[in-house]
């Protein structure tokens, strides 16, 4: 499945969203937990791979709706991240925020803003997270920003609040410090 997903996720990047149509349709189809979320628990081995599987799943999800079906399936895309939102409140993790936030942000960026509620919800919670990791991680000290990643987390998350900063989603001057390791020499 995960294969699948990730193929079509390239279709999505190259334009040719249309293309998707049966995979996407797959994917509706998913089974649910009791909450309503996709339930890859059997389809994909372990933690690490559903993860992954959802970081392609949910941007191809949006890219279809919003190409294709005329975002109807935006409340349900939302729904979910606010479930997926309300669980990782309730135990914080460090690589589970970086993948949420991640997810989030790559669903985020083929969302469309003509449909402002939805689109400004999910920025909404992208930015409540990365101020959250801010705060629970480097505000402890147990990272330093600008310091070259010592976790998949940790880089997950730099490379996030790139995008993000690069996509006009958050503002670099504030969030620049925490990802001006990437940035090429030549580049400042």
């Amino acid at each position: 499945m995960r294969g699948e997903w990730e193929q079509a996720l390239e279709q999505v990047r190259q334009g040719r969203v249309a293309e998707t149509a049966e995979v996407v349709e797959g994917i509706k189809a998913l089974p649910r937990d009791q909450d309503g979320v996709f339930d890859l628990r059997g389809m994909e081995g372990n933690q690490q791979d559903m993860q992954e599987a959802r970081r392609a799943l949910y941007p191809v999800y949006a890219a279809y709706e919003t190409n294709c079906n005329k975002k109807e399936g935006y409340p349900d895309i939302l729904g979910q991240m606010r479930v997926m939102d309300e669980r990782l409140q309730e135990r914080y993790d460090m690589l589970e925020a970086a993948v949420y936030m991640d997810l989030a942000l790559r669903t985020l960026l083929y969302l469309s803003q003509e449909v402002y509620e939805y689109y400004r919800e999910l920025t909404d919670l992208y930015r409540k997270n990365a101020r959250r990791f801010i705060r629970e991680f480097y505000g402890e000290g147990k990272i330093t920003p600008g310091a070259v990643p010592a976790s998949p987390g940790e880089a997950l998350f730099a490379e996030g609040l790139m995008l993000a900063c690069r996509e006009h989603i958050l503002l670099e001057d504030k969030y620049e410090v925490y990802y001006g390791f990437m940035e090429s020499p030549g580049k400042k």
